[in-house]
């Protein structure tokens, strides 16, 4: 993995601690172009009342408003865990040039021993 990445999804993981410290999801996620960052975030589904408030999808409407339009190309993305479908197709219609991610939906487990990104409590991220 390029320094670039390692560095990029360092900042993503330090958007999850701060979801974990906030009360939001455990996921976070950058975006970054020409090595300079873009926007980032983490998932506030919980903090926001908003199911569609993924860690992606807030990173993405920050990226939007600092860049005045939807075009991302030449972005990265970089998230602490695969996205899902809603993020994967946002990054689609972005223009994202490049996905990076931690880990992949299927080797996320928790407590409760399920898989896919569902924790114990009944909620679920992308």
């Amino acid at each position: 993995m390029p320094d670039e990445d390692i560095r990029f999804m360092e900042r993503a993981l330090r958007q999850a601690h701060l979801a974990i410290e906030r009360g939001g999801g455990e996921v976070g996620c950058v975006i970054a172009r020409n090595g300079e960052v873009i926007a980032e975030g983490y998932n506030e589904g919980e903090l926001r009342n908003d199911p569609t408030a993924y860690a992606e999808m807030v990173t993405s409407r920050r990226a939007g408003e600092r860049l005045q339009g939807i075009d991302f190309s030449g972005c990265v993305l970089y998230c602490t865990l695969q996205p899902c479908g809603m993020c994967t197709l946002a990054c689609v219609w972005a223009k994202i040039s490049r996905v990076v991610y931690g880990v992949t939906r299927d080797a996320r487990s928790t407590s409760s021993g399920t898989q896919e990104g569902h924790s114990g409590n009944g909620r679920c991220h992308g």
